[in-house]
């Protein structure tokens, strides 16, 4: 080891021990926060979420240094670090700044080998603090741990075997801002959309079986048209790619969602933003597709990153029988 590193590795212990004695500082009580978290959305939203085989070191940017909870061996031996907590679930060590961007929320993997995310899924997130400073309205601990879930989630899904696969595969047969564009260029792309969106949100609010049968009809009815004439006109086939990322942000804001429900005081009504479309549509339709899902009491979950298709398949085997 070199000196700088040893250097580094004193004063680091000397913090933690500081921290020690001041029975955690409010970054390490967040973190074990979190982790409980996944603990709640295991046991009841979504099973297997805490399971030792999908869990994904995060990487948390504190004001002064960086804490990273259960990390690899390619990171420790990258980054001096201090072991400052340690239960049955969680190892977390401080270490410096691995960076100087202002703001981090997304899971991050890429194909450089010395990289400490080299194909395999790698949370990174602010403190409340500087998220507050980026998104003004995330204001609370709560408020920032959806935030920090929904992306956690992402880390969740590229940990299924095979996901990163098929991520891999769709978005290098069509461009992943494909359908950004689409809706952004074209008006009767964002018209079909936002039809569509309201089709699933009138097959959830339908009193019975057959009215909503009857709205999924017509749902699938506006989308088939869309997604034809996008490939007469345009020469692009969006179906995989569309599937792929309804999957994967519509099912990270049903965790949100959830997570919302979960702390109570909350009114899906006054939280618009969660089942309307936006510029990125495909997170309101994919979270409506689960919630219509849940509704109609078809299993999805299992196989929702084994097969992108899996949604969209049980609602049509569902109108066809």
């Amino acid at each position: 080891m070199n000196i700088k590193k040893t250097i580094i590795i004193i004063l680091l212990a000397l913090v933690a021990m500081s921290a020690d004695a001041q029975s955690l500082n409010k970054d390490v009580e967040r973190l074990q926060y979190v982790y409980a978290l996944k603990v709640v959305i295991n046991d009841s939203i979504w099973s297997g979420f805490a399971d030792k085989q999908y869990d994904v070191p995060l990487l948390y940017y504190g004001d002064t240094c960086c804490y990273v909870v259960n990390p690899t061996e390619k990171f420790l031996a990258k980054y001096p670090s201090v072991l400052i907590h340690s239960d049955n679930n969680i190892q977390i060590y401080q270490t410096e700044k691995v960076d100087d961007k202002p703001f981090h929320m997304h899971v991050t993997f890429t194909d450089e080998e010395s990289n400490i995310d080299y194909r395999t899924p790698f949370m990174r997130c602010s403190s409340l603090e500087q998220t507050s400073k980026t998104i003004p309205d995330v204001t609370s601990v709560n408020e920032w741990a959806t935030m920090v879930m929904h992306e956690y989630f992402h880390g969740f899904q590229f940990k299924n075997d095979g996901y990163l696969d098929t991520y891999e595969t769709i978005t290098n047969t069509v461009l992943p801002d494909t359908l950004i564009a689409l809706a952004a260029c074209h008006d009767w792309y964002k018209e079909s959309i936002t039809q569509e969106n309201d089709f699933l949100l009138k097959a959830i609010d339908a009193n019975d079986i057959e009215a909503s049968r009857a709205y999924i009809q017509s749902f699938f009815k506006s989308r088939n048209e869309r997604r034809e004439r996008v490939k007469k006109k345009l020469g692009i086939d969006i179906v995989a790619l569309e599937q792929l990322y309804e999957t994967m942000e519509g099912s990270a804001r049903y965790i949100e969602y959830c997570l919302y429900r979960h702390f109570g005081n909350f009114n899906l009504s006054d939280a618009k933003w969660l089942y309307t479309v936006g510029r990125k549509y495909y997170y309101a339709t994919g979270f409506n597709l689960l919630r219509l899902s849940d509704k109609l009491r078809i299993d999805y979950k299992y196989a929702i990153f084994k097969d992108v298709s899996t949604v969209e398949r049980n609602l049509r085997i569902l109108i066809s029988e």
